[in-house]
């Protein structure tokens, strides 16, 4: 039997609401509390923190905390570290110089068993303690370095910085972060699935600009983009394509750099997709949001801030300079067509004026 959302009236296979206004209600649900109750739920992780990796109730309340409001995590490790509990890493972001002293004195042990959860729980908190050690451990690993599969820097990537040779070390990610919510579409500072008149050379599907910002609005002054910058993409292909690299031009102008074809050449999109991703009324928010917003819960559109990867972090390298690529965006699929999977993830080196795509699912 058929049912509609008793909230925004698609249709749904049962009675209720559907999983998209599930995940806003949760969501305006946490960005409603006031200090006192963010406070009170804070103890109340700390006093279950055994239980923040079991997926329940205390790990969605722990991520709805630090993606909608942003919350110092300094009592939320220090109780995680007395129970010898180090996953989810995110709790220990905030960790104090003590906490973050005790886990290096547990990773530098040789025979360390918990070397993987501790560097990335140390690779959070991030600091220049942590980076003088992780650089140490890069270039004169211990004996458990046999027994993981990457190197300290990559764990570095895992929270959103890099470093060189030198111990020189740079950030992976924007501080600021907006977002796109369902509005009235009247602010075009950046508008999401714009239709396009060319086609795909290899599954003749309509090209989109998957995302056309304007760099002038003060709200994108920390992207350093001194016009617009289009991303136009085919959105069935780059769902079958391993990596997409472009050159944009502030003009509005994008080409493809370099890019593999891609694996599969059927169009699956059809019309109604196309119409139904061009006619959103995302728009962006008037204020910034927490970096961490996309961990809260929402499937929502980020543009700046930190990802909610769907599987592993993945930064490219710049084909021109080189250097790692800066997190830009990311797009849950679902967001813009309903049913879709997967997020589309776009990464920037301004110096070069070169994006980065790639696409996640489970």
């Amino acid at each position: 039997m058929v049912h509609q959302c008793q909230e925004c009236g698609i249709s749904i296979g049962f009675n209720g609401i559907c999983y998209r206004c599930r995940n806003k209600n949760q969501r305006e649900a946490y960005q409603a509390m006031n200090s006192e109750e963010v406070e009170k739920m804070v103890e109340s992780i700390i006093s279950n923190i055994e239980t923040t990796g079991s997926w329940d109730q205390v790990s969605l309340d722990f991520n709805g905390l630090l993606g909608y409001h942003d919350i110092n995590t300094a009592r939320i490790a220090q109780a995680a570290f007395d129970k010898g509990i180090f996953y989810p890493a995110a709790i220990y972001r905030d960790a104090s110089p003590e906490v973050r002293d005790q886990l290096l004195a547990l990773l530098l042990d040789p025979v360390c068993e918990e070397a993987n959860h501790l560097q990335l729980c140390l690779a959070l908190q991030g600091d220049g303690v942590v980076l003088e050690q992780f650089l140490r451990l890069e270039k004169n690993p211990l004996p458990w370095r046999s027994e993981l599969y990457v190197n300290p820097s990559v764990y570095a990537h895992h929270s959103g910085w890099s470093f060189d040779d030198q111990g020189n070390r740079s950030s992976l990610y924007f501080e600021q972060c907006y977002t796109m919510l369902p509005g009235d579409g009247v602010d075009q500072a950046v508008k999401a699935g714009q239709l396009l008149e060319q086609h795909c050379p290899h599954c003749g599907c309509r090209l989109i600009d998957i995302l056309r910002l304007d760099g002038l609005d003060e709200r994108f002054s920390f992207l350093a983009v001194d016009g617009v910058l289009a991303i136009p993409i085919c959105p069935n292909c780059i769902t079958f394509t391993e990596e997409t690299f472009l050159r944009y031009g502030e003009d509005g102008r994008s080409e493809i750099l370099l890019g593999e074809p891609p694996f599969e050449t059927e169009n699956y999109c059809t019309e109604a997709d196309l119409l139904e991703m061009s006619q959103n009324q995302l728009t962006l928010s008037t204020e910034a949001v927490p970096k961490y917003y996309a961990s809260g819960g929402d499937e929502v559109i980020t543009i700046g801030g930190w990802p909610d990867w769907v599987q592993d972090v993945q930064f490219g390298t710049c084909p021109d300079c080189s250097q790692t690529m800066k997190f830009l965006a990311a797009l849950p699929w679902d967001v813009l067509m309903d049913g879709s999977e997967g997020t589309l993830y776009i990464e920037i080196c301004t110096d070069c004026r070169t994006l980065y795509l790639f696409h996640q699912q489970t």
